[in-house]
């Protein structure tokens, strides 16, 4: 889906499942068992914290070959984790934080370590995920989902950001809580 009008074609898929906020979702999966949900969160902040190490039976699922044994690019361990701290729409909410796993981090993490060293890395980061994506034109949606083995724990899977004029209607009115 191309993304020029500000994403209006991407956006009318998303639009349909557009929830009134990550409160809303958890709600709904105690209710329903709902295990994916987007949303559009409030008043957002970012910071990079140290990751934990992956523990040694994760980093050997990392080294495992597939079952074609195919020649693979192996899975890195990113030492940042990309933190997102916001509240919902929901006037009960008292905040989340959470760290995004969208496989694009890890590898823009990656290249800008390549391109800007140690030193540059971090500042590049922030302003791809965050100063470019959370602006005044632009209406950012998170992708969220959770995994049977933890379904109250909701992780952050990817951002979306259309065009703020794309997005034309009310949260509220979407959902009866």
């Amino acid at each position: 889906m191309p993304p020029n009008d500000g994403w209006t074609k991407r956006y009318q898929y998303v639009e349909p499942l557009v929830a009134p906020s990550l409160c809303a979702i958890k709600k709904d999966r105690e209710q329903q068992g709902t295990s994916l949900g987007v949303f559009q969160p409030a008043e957002v902040t970012f910071r990079l914290a140290p990751a934990e190490a992956w523990s040694a039976s994760k980093a050997a699922l990392a080294d495992q070959l597939d079952l074609f044994e195919q020649d693979l690019t192996p899975l890195e361990w990113v030492p940042l984790d990309f933190r997102y701290s916001f509240r919902c729409a929901d006037g009960d909410c008292t905040s989340h934080d959470m760290g995004l796993k969208d496989w694009e981090a890890g590898a823009s993490y990656r290249k800008f370590l390549r391109k800007y060293g140690d030193q540059g890395v971090r500042e590049k980061l922030r302003e791809t995920w965050y100063d470019r994506i959370f602006t005044p034109n632009r209406a950012v949606h998170f992708f969220v989902g959770n995994i049977a083995a933890h379904p109250k724990t909701f992780m952050l899977l990817g951002l979306f950001y259309p065009d703020r004029k794309v997005v034309q209607y009310v949260q509220d009115d979407l959902f009866t809580l």
